[in-house]
């Protein structure tokens, strides 16, 4: 009896060792990829480290967008539901003080806590204070559920100004608008990883092996953008919008040697911190466009500077030259009136400006002809993306040399029937300022990176070719004509003694479209416009400024000229304009 228990005993021991050899063979050989891969599952971290996107500068080195480190929380939610299992515990006695703690509505919290999902994003772009709130609470409620990451928030530190240049990020850090969009690969870099193992609370273990890829931060920006320059045409904007009770302001400063944009202001404008606010979607579309690069508009009298330089290049005309007004041409049967409906009568060349005289512009046009009219439009980049550095650029409208009739020359020649954008008519300006050469409009001058070991690399971000409008010879005849206009004109509102100011202003009507569809000029809305800069001798800056629907007013001289003459009154406090 006792031999038979002896051999069963000694029979279920052997099997037992049989068993649990075979299982450590099966753990050890067969599975053992399987487990180390489910181990490490639950014990090893891997944590996207983001870079650092870039700065963006002004030309001076001051701040105007950066970026800077933050967290993100992650919720495992299996491991949430099975702490809910062992605990006989409710997602609502988590929701709550995790609402409370992030900053969260408790419903929110509670329907992302109880999602089907596997895990879920809880909430980004935190800052530390919170965090240090939110470790606390973990440590106490001894939870696991829980992943801290790293994040980055994208901060402008001067709220709506050079909104719509600058532009935003979208909840990843990717370029949505403007500059951020234009040159989004430049600014964002490359995210690194951390790899490490955890406890059960998610905590770094302090004996284990950390592997780490750092994160290749992204290049700075520096413009051509004024931080002084900015400021004060943005405040000259606000009170214009408010003064005229206008739709839109636009004005550009640039720089015409270089085609630097030294200031660049849109109203309304956004925050860019939070574009979005509580807007709906007609109305961020509407507040986000840049209608300096984005929208075209009939220029009306200050496109008469392509047409005048077109003919003096070709040799069509000169300043000895005289027109007759009688207040109207006919064209092809087509009556086109003079801004003088009763007429200017006798009128140099220097006068068809001066009084912007409609009659002798198209007489003068009249002189080129379509061929020639045609290919100084499109030399001066009119009907054709110029190349800023700006998303959504447009191209504008300007009839075909093959489809363009006689009236179609007369009403393109005085700035009517075509239309084009706000950048490309300080591309105009700035070619007759440059000495007939265009350097085409540019934002950002150049990109600088910092490596690891702290070495910088400098590139070049105006890569725009420049290229021969007009001869020297006719520049500068045209800027001693604006002058003429402006700077020896005290009927002009831009008229100042001290500084020699050379422009052109325009009013256009608007065109609008009825309830049935079909557009036609308004009767009481209007584009009111300068353009224009200083000194004519040896030009600085070009100035233009665009002011839509004035209530008050509709005239160029008497809505955008003054405003003109401030700016270059407060450029000639920072920049000689003698």
């Amino acid at each position: 009896m006792n031999n038979k228990r002896y051999i069963g005993v000694t029979v279920l021991t052997l099997v037992l060792f049989l068993g649990l050899g075979a299982r450590l063979f099966y753990v050890t050989v067969i599975a053992k990829d399987e487990i180390f891969t489910k181990a490490q599952s639950q014990i090893v971290r891997e944590i996207i480290i983001p870079a650092k996107r870039g700065d963006i500068l002004d030309r001076n080195g001051s701040l105007l967008a950066s970026t800077t480190e933050a967290y993100r929380v992650d919720a495992d939610l299996d491991t949430f539901r099975r702490l809910l299992a062992s605990k006989g515990k409710t997602p609502e006695s988590y929701a709550a003080p995790l609402a409370q703690i992030l900053g969260e509505e408790t419903e929110v919290m509670l329907e992302k806590l109880t999602s089907d999902h596997r895990g879920i994003i809880i909430k980004r772009k935190i800052e530390k204070d919170v965090i240090d709130r939110l470790r606390a609470y973990i440590k106490e409620e001894g939870i696991s559920f829980l992943l801290i990451g790293y994040d980055n928030i994208r901060y402008y530190p001067n709220s709506s100004y050079l909104s719509h240049v600058l532009g935003s990020v979208n909840i990843d850090g990717t370029g949505v608008m403007g500059l951020e969009y234009w040159y989004d690969e430049t600014l964002r870099g490359v995210s690194g990883i951390k790899i490490a193992e955890v406890d059960k609370q998610n905590r770094e273990l302090p004996y284990s092996e950390v592997v780490q890829t750092p994160a290749i931060d992204g290049s700075d920006i520096t413009l051509t953008i004024d931080e002084k320059i900015q400021y004060f045409i943005e405040n000259l904007a606000e009170e214009a919008m408010e003064k005229h009770e206008a739709d839109s302001i636009t004005m550009i400063v640039s720089d015409p040697k270089s085609g630097g944009v030294l200031g660049m202001v849109n109203l309304p404008d956004f925050d860019p911190n939070n574009p979005r606010e509580d807007r709906t979607q007609e109305e961020f579309d509407a507040v986000t466009r840049n209608f300096a690069v984005n929208d075209s508009y009939e220029p009306g009298s200050t496109f008469k500077i392509v047409t005048v330089s077109a003919a003096m290049e070709e040799g069509l005309v000169d300043e000895h030259d005289h027109f007759n007004c009688p207040g109207y041409i006919m064209v092809n049967g087509v009556r086109v009136n003079c801004v003088n409906r009763s007429g200017h009568g006798d009128q140099s060349l220097q006068d068809v400006l001066r009084n912007s005289c409609n009659v002798g512009t198209i007489l003068i046009a009249q002189r080129l002809g379509e061929e020639k009219f045609s290919e100084y439009v499109d030399a001066y980049l009119f009907g054709q993306k110029t190349g800023i550095d700006l998303p959504g650029e447009t191209t504008g409208i300007v009839f075909e040399e093959e489809n363009m009739k006689p009236i179609d020359l007369a009403t393109s020649s005085i700035g009517q029937a075509q239309t084009a954008s706000p950048v490309q008519m300080m591309n105009a300006i700035n070619t007759i300022s440059n000495g007939g050469v265009m350097k085409p409009l540019h934002l950002a001058e150049k990109a600088v990176l910092e490596d690891v070991n702290g070495n910088l690399t400098v590139r070049a971000l105006d890569t725009a070719q420049e290229h021969e409008v007009i001869g020297r010879d006719t520049a500068d005849r045209m800027l001693k004509l604006l002058y003429g206009v402006v700077g020896e004109n005290d009927r002009s509102a831009a008229y100042m003694e001290d500084i020699p100011v050379f422009g052109k202003t325009g009013t256009a009507q608007k065109i609008i479209t009825d309830e049935n569809g079909k557009q036609g000029y308004s009767d009481d809305e209007f584009i009111s416009s300068f353009i224009g800069g200083a000194p004519y001798t040896d030009p600085q800056i070009t100035v233009l400024v665009i002011v839509n629907n004035p209530k008050d007013a509709i005239y160029g001289n008497t809505v955008a000229a003054p405003w003109a003459k401030e700016i270059f009154l407060e450029v000639e406090k920072y920049l000689s304009l003698n």
